[in-house]
């Protein structure tokens, strides 16, 4: 666990809405920028090479764009404003932006849906509704029947007709007549004379006195509010909801910035659609929750309309702009988000790898994503550090082995120093001997546990597997600790890694009643197992009664056994 700063985090940390040209100007650092210039020549290509079938592919490319997001925003929410960070994986199982997309599609969902039926009930009651969509129809057939107007004409002058001359000049005799003894001329004023009929019957039927046609006219009145009620989109369908169609929304879409946020650190679908969410968050953040939701809706009003501008373009000019629009703004709201969460990580209990005191000295989140990570930029900061100075003269001379041997001679005092087995592991990696970086990773790990640093345990742990996926843990010691981090992160699976077995790999261990009481906890809360979680329980009552954590076993017992006492009556009962 991180050092908890001495500093609030006002001194510490500005709010996120004074960093906005930082979030504003992130997409187009190094690692952001090729990305979206990747994903907008994709589209290109999508909309040159496939046309309307270019959709699946963009859909691919959508996902890849949200999902380089949520790793931005992970990074972000550990105080690590890194661009170009490795840990931005494009590949792997993901679940987080689909089912972040399908919360999107619910809460478009239910806008679509309410809107359509206040809609249909305005039209029907509302006589200044009817008239608008009225007056767009005789707008329309007006315009229609000069169309109609300018192509007879044309018509006309084409076979040599004057309009001008009276209407008693015989016709050419090589008119053509159709099958009724028409001549197409009089044909198309009949057809004219109509429509006209047509258009002027929606304003001329209400006044008439004739039954009969009075009753034509009001289905004919209904039949073009029918024909030409406002969809979805249409500006005219956004002007006639009521103002409290817009309240509802305003309130729903509260719930978008917590579900996103929620989906990012725990990756859970359901929870992210509890309205309980904007109370936990909004009391842990106050009123910066309410100018993150502003500015979400902000971010996302004007994607839309930016999107919509280029409606009628090409396709193969429409998809990379779209693209390049939603990934760049999706961008700059998830790196927000994140920036939010590490403001207020000590409220919301979240752990971090950069605490509020290192982000000062590393000159803030310009600094650090100046420098291309947190350790750069306090490296670059504190290099009045004799040591430092040695290891980075030899760095810049190239020589790799000198900068680790003074390293080492400056760790025969304290070998579990985290600071420096983290530098150690670093010039492992540049020095590239994988034999040595995976030996030296038992001490790093076994430091940085012993300091009571897990969450960074945990991530030492993941590089060290990337450089070798068999890599095993050999410090007994430190297994519990790591997966009690674990545990503490809502990580289930990793800890379940960690712990698997443990009783057999180390028989008698000192944490082996913890270790079951952690196993306990996790199949209750994650596999949802109370008996196997239960009989674990009595297993560590039973075989470990001196044991520091019996007391908490005995507690989490009675709950559990509770639960399953009053569970029991209610499947009998059913």
């Amino acid at each position: 666990m991180p050092e908890i700063s001495v500093h609030t985090k006002q001194d510490a940390i500005p709010p996120f809405w004074l960093k906005l040209p930082f979030f504003l100007l992130f997409p187009f650092r190094l690692g952001p920028l090729v990305f979206m210039v990747c994903i907008i020549a994709g589209s290109a290509l999508a909309g040159l090479a496939f046309g309307s079938l270019g959709l699946i592919l963009k859909g691919s490319l959508a996902y890849l764009g949200l999902r380089y997001a949520f790793n931005v925003l992970d990074l972000f929410s550990q105080g690590r404003f890194e661009s170009e960070s490795v840990d931005n994986n494009l590949w792997g199982p993901e679940k987080r932006p689909a089912k972040f997309g399908l919360v999107i599609a619910l809460f478009l969902l239910a806008g679509a849906t309410l809107g359509n039926k206040l809609l249909d009930s305005r039209i029907k009651n509302d006589a200044s509704a009817q008239t608008l969509i009225l007056e767009r129809y005789k707008a329309e057939q007006s315009k229609a029947m000069e169309d109609a107007a300018r192509q007879r004409e044309a018509f006309n002058q084409r076979i040599g007709l004057d309009s001008a001359k009276p209407a008693s000049a015989p016709a050419p005799a090589a008119t053509e007549r159709n099958a009724s003894g028409e001549d197409d001329e009089d044909a198309a004023d009949r057809a004219l004379s109509s429509s006209e009929l047509s258009a002027t019957m929606p304003s001329a039927l209400p006044g008439g006195s004739d039954t009969a046609a009075n009753t034509d006219g009001a289905r004919h009145r209904a039949e073009i509010l029918e024909m030409y009620r406002p969809q979805l989109g249409d500006a005219l369908w956004f002007k006639l909801q009521p103002t409290w169609f817009w309240l509802i929304m305003a309130a729903l879409s509260l719930m978008l910035p917590a579900s996103a946020i929620v989906i990012a650190l725990e990756d859970r679908f359901f929870k992210a659609l509890n309205p309980g969410n904007i109370l936990l968050l909004g009391n842990a953040m106050g009123k910066a929750y309410f100018a993150l939701w502003a500015l979400f809706l902000l971010i996302v009003g004007s994607r839309q309309l930016a999107m919509s501008a280029g409606q009628h373009w090409p396709i193969y000019i429409r998809f990379p702009l779209e693209m390049g629009i939603a990934n760049y703004l999706g961008l700059v709201l998830f790196a927000m988000m994140g920036y939010a969460l590490y403001q207020y990580h000590q409220e919301l209990g979240l752990d971090v790898s950069v605490d509020f005191d290192s982000h000062q000295r590393a000159g803030g989140v310009s600094g650090i994503a100046k420098a291309g990570s947190a350790h750069a930029a306090l490296r670059k900061n504190e290099a009045t550090d004799p040591l430092e100075r040695k290891i980075q003269a030899a760095l810049e001379a190239g020589d790799v082995d000198e900068a680790i041997a003074e390293l080492k001679d400056a760790m025969r005092y304290d070998r579990f120093d985290p600071v420096q087995n983290t530098r150690m592991h670093e010039l492992y990696v540049i020095k590239g001997d994988l034999k040595l970086t995976l030996s030296h990773g038992q001490q790093w790990l076994s430091a940085l546990t012993r300091a009571q640093r897990g969450v960074e345990g945990l991530g030492a742990l993941q590089k060290l597997r990337e450089l070798d996926p068999s890599f095993a843990i050999t410090d007994s010691n430190i297994i519990f600790p790591l997966a009690q981090a674990a545990y503490q992160k809502r990580d289930y699976k990793c800890a379940i890694e960690l712990i698997r077995g443990f009783e057999k790999r180390f028989p008698k261990h000192k944490d082996t009643a913890a270790v079951f009481l952690l196993g306990a906890k996790i199949s209750s809360e994650f596999l949802r197992k109370d008996e196997q979680a239960i009989k674990m329980l009595r297993a560590v009552i039973t075989h470990f009664p001196d044991d520091a954590n019996i007391a908490e076993a005995k507690v989490y017992l009675s709950v559990l056994e509770k639960i399953m006492s009053s569970a029991t009556p209610a499947r009998s009962a059913g």
